[in-house]
């Protein structure tokens, strides 16, 4: 047997190694390898939870001022400000509402007919806040909602 290949079996026996070290320890040792600190705290449910119902309701409510901004400009003909600041504002918050849902679906495991639904929920006005109570009461951002719970709903 050449050095090389020895080298080769080395390696291979080293790594099988450390991967049952890694799998004795419990968990599921591929995500710990692979997450840095930052996406380990963010696939903690609480976090994205929380996370996706703010991105959510800031995207509906700039939608909602950005209809008063288009209101003030095109049908009382008073000002093009509300447009000129929160069109930039929603549009930013539509990107970040679209990234938000993304990683959701990696956190909670939704489907891709979720995942569009949620996608889709961005372009009507409002719709995105319409989503995340349903997402919430469905089960779909982990635990329901306890207080649907408690009302039967």
């Amino acid at each position: 047997m050449s050095s090389l290949g020895a080298g080769r079996i080395a390696r291979a026996a080293a790594r099988q190694v450390a991967q049952e070290q890694r799998r004795r320890r419990g968990g599921d040792w591929r995500a710990r390898d692979r997450d840095t600190m930052l996406t380990h705290w963010a696939r903690q449910q609480a976090v994205a939870r929380g996370v996706f119902r703010a991105a959510a309701l800031a995207e509906a409510v700039s939608w909602g001022l950005l209809l008063v901004g288009m209101y003030l400009k095109w049908i009382a003909q008073v000002s093009e400000i509300g447009v000129q600041v929160f069109g930039p504002i929603h549009g930013t918050l539509f990107i970040v509402y679209c990234l938000i849902a993304l990683a959701t679906k990696s956190v909670f495991g939704w489907s891709w007919r979720i995942l569009l639904l949620a996608l889709v929920a961005a372009v009507p006005p409002f719709a995105t806040w319409w989503f995340e109570r349903w997402a919430l009461r469905a089960g779909l951002l982990g635990d329901p909602d306890p207080v649907a719970e408690q009302s039967g709903g």
